[in-house]
């Protein structure tokens, strides 16, 4: 026989040859219950804890996929881009200049950016055919002036952001 086997047999007769007082099994059985509770306890909170980590996980990339464009503010959506020519793709390159906008412009700047881009594309779908071509030649006087006045109003900000 191994040695553990020899001691596990050894204490075993040892313990059953032991006579416990009333109270000490009391006192046992009182602590045994209050583990119980402590642990039943703690295990709910837990579980709350992850739930609430991976609703987080889920709930965050969710939300930015479903917030909106900012080429939404300038076009109303991808539709008005591929009526005139355009491509989902070209939608996402301008979304990704003005994201880029976004972070290399302080708060106020991206506003006035944001507007005289607005005013800018504005022009350029009113010369612009379904085919993608340009028409400069159907602008007013007034809108050419215009243009050349949002272009230079507008260059500095693109500086900026091609830094």
């Amino acid at each position: 026989m191994s040695i553990d086997k020899e001691l596990r047999e050894e204490l075993r007769r040892a313990a059953d040859s032991m006579h416990c007082p009333p109270e000490m099994v009391g006192r046992v059985r009182q602590s045994y219950q209050h583990y119980v509770n402590e642990k039943r306890g703690r295990s709910p909170m837990k579980k709350r804890l992850l739930a609430g980590i991976a609703a987080v996980a889920i709930l965050i990339p969710s939300a930015v996929f479903a917030s909106s464009y900012l080429a939404d503010d300038i076009f109303g959506s991808s539709a008005t881009i591929k009526q005139h020519g355009g491509t989902q793709e070209d939608y996402q390159e301008i979304e990704g200049v003005l994201q880029a906008a976004k972070g290399k412009l302080t708060e106020d700047e991206f506003k006035t950016y944001m507007e005289l881009s607005k005013q800018l594309m504005q022009l350029k779908l009113k010369i612009t055919d379904e085919n993608g071509v340009r028409h400069e030649e159907e602008l007013t006087q007034e809108e050419q002036q215009q243009w050349e006045q949002l272009a230079a109003e507008l260059a500095p900000y693109f500086e900026k952001i091609n830094r």
